[in-house]
């Protein structure tokens, strides 16, 4: 092969790698090409907070999320809303991060969760009563990430961030799980109902007594804390609430002033929690009964001529 055919060869080459890297580039969006076109997902997210919508519909393959916003509140499906949940869902509204287009052809939105039957689709009503929705399929490619669409285009993004995983959580997830909540500065008194006893824990100044004798404060401050905010694990939707064992506790103020009952019961790992007036029915861990509702012998200071 002579020397002026080799020459042309890499000639032609050199032209076919600038092509290629160049439109490698182009793809990545130094160009601004049809790869970069996310459809207007981004700017519809962009035009989204929590003070201009009023309702959020989750609709999923095995579940349907309902948030409707009074005040400066969420409810989910009629209940109290999570707050730290709401938060992390709007946060992640604001830093989803929008890529381009990585499917065009309705025949892979199946293999990408964006049937309309396996997608989750997310309505978006706003204060002015205009709607607006997404539909948000599997996991992308990184993590975390998911794969998302428009409901009247084929064009599928990937949106990376955390809007994928909360916009898919459970309703218990979305729930705001407080069973009793106070200011534990106020508390002077806790009565325990347990084991067909009834004990009497008391404070004067910072020192605590129950049933006129020393109480442990470690044990006391466990009370308290509990008492402060008593979260549970989920809810009791279904099957047969427990009855037997249960245990009462009563936080009262000066006086005769209340400021929480709870009445707990079952004898499992996970117990049942109620709070006098409510129809709700949570599901509480056992260490947390221990801890509000502890025995009296580690509710008293232990003997120090004790074994």
């Amino acid at each position: 092969m002579s020397e002026k055919t080799l020459k042309s060869i890499f000639v032609v080459l050199g032209i076919l790698v600038i092509v290629w890297l160049g439109s490698g580039l182009l793809s990545r969006g130094g160009g601004g090409g049809a790869a970069l076109d996310d459809g207007g997902l981004a700017l519809l997210l962009e035009g989204l907070d929590e003070t201009g919508v009023s309702q959020i519909r989750i609709v999923g393959p095995v579940q349907t999320v309902s948030l409707q916003r009074s005040g400066g509140s969420w409810t989910v499906n009629g209940n109290v809303a999570d707050s730290v949940t709401m938060a992390r869902f709007w946060r992640s509204v604001v830093e989803a991060e929008v890529g381009g287009v990585v499917a065009n052809n309705p025949g892979n939105h199946e293999r990408m969760g964006l049937s309309t039957d396996s997608a989750w689709t997310v309505d978006f009503t706003l204060t002015d009563g205009a709607m607006t929705s997404l539909l948000v399929g599997k996991t992308g490619p990184i993590f975390p990430s998911g794969y998302v669409r428009l409901p009247d285009q084929d064009a599928v993004v990937v949106v990376s961030g955390d809007f994928r995983p909360t916009v898919v959580l459970s309703i218990t997830e979305w729930r705001d799980k407080t069973i009793l909540r106070m200011d534990t500065a106020s508390v002077v008194r806790v009565v325990l109902e347990m084991d067909e006893e009834t004990h009497v824990a008391e404070r004067v100044d910072t020192t605590w007594s129950v049933d006129g004798e020393p109480a442990n404060a470690n044990t006391m401050r466990a009370v308290l804390d509990e008492l402060a905010h008593l979260v549970a694990l989920g809810f009791v939707e279904d099957g047969e609430i427990f009855e037997e064992n249960p245990r009462r506790v009563v936080a009262l103020g000066a006086g005769t002033d209340t400021l929480g009952i709870v009445v707990i019961t079952g004898e499992a790992g996970t117990r049942h929690a109620r709070t006098p007036g409510s129809t709700t029915v949570f599901e509480i861990p056992s260490f947390r009964v221990d801890r509000v509702t502890p025995d009296i012998e580690v509710l008293r200071v232990p003997d120090p001529g004790g074994v």
